[in-house]
């Protein structure tokens, strides 16, 4: 898989193997898929550039840490991880180009609530015993009466 600007490589992939495998004539492929003769040997006889090749590269690491870590890697922990085993210093923004064109992104976790799990009588004190009713306003408030 190529991580550059490319277009036609799957029909381009398609005639090579049918080519390879089957021995389809390239002529007949190539008129039937709409390119021409000549655009399908110049890629195949083209020079993959170095940064190309780098970049296929990061992307086997980025596969590989991917699948290591379970999928909760975004691009800056990748970027860090990457960095750090492997003792290379690859920019965030290119880790993060490569991972937007293999469709990797981090899973995001929900935070659960930290519940403290408590006795309703360690909570708070029984004052009223479930008396809710008072002969006048404000005499069971306790300590939040406000008087005027």
């Amino acid at each position: 898989m190529r991580l550059g600007k490319q277009r036609n490589e799957s029909k381009y992939l398609a005639i090579e193997d049918f080519n390879t495998n089957k021995g389809w004539n390239i002529s007949w492929m190539c008129h039937q898929l709409g390119i021409t003769r000549s655009a399908f040997y110049k890629w195949k006889h083209r020079i993959v550039p170095e940064q190309e090749q780098l970049n296929s590269e990061i992307a086997e690491l980025i596969k590989e840490y991917d699948e290591r870590y379970s999928h909760i890697l975004g691009y800056r922990r990748m970027t860090d991880w990457i960095n750090h085993f492997n003792h290379t210093n690859y920019s965030r923004k290119r880790i993060h180009r490569i991972m937007k064109i293999l469709d990797i992104h981090a899973f995001i976790r929900k935070k659960r609530k930290k519940y403290k799990t408590a006795k309703p009588e360690e909570t708070a004190e029984n004052k009223l015993a479930r008396n809710f009713y008072t002969t006048a306003p404000n005499k069971k408030m306790g300590n939040r009466c406000y008087r005027v």
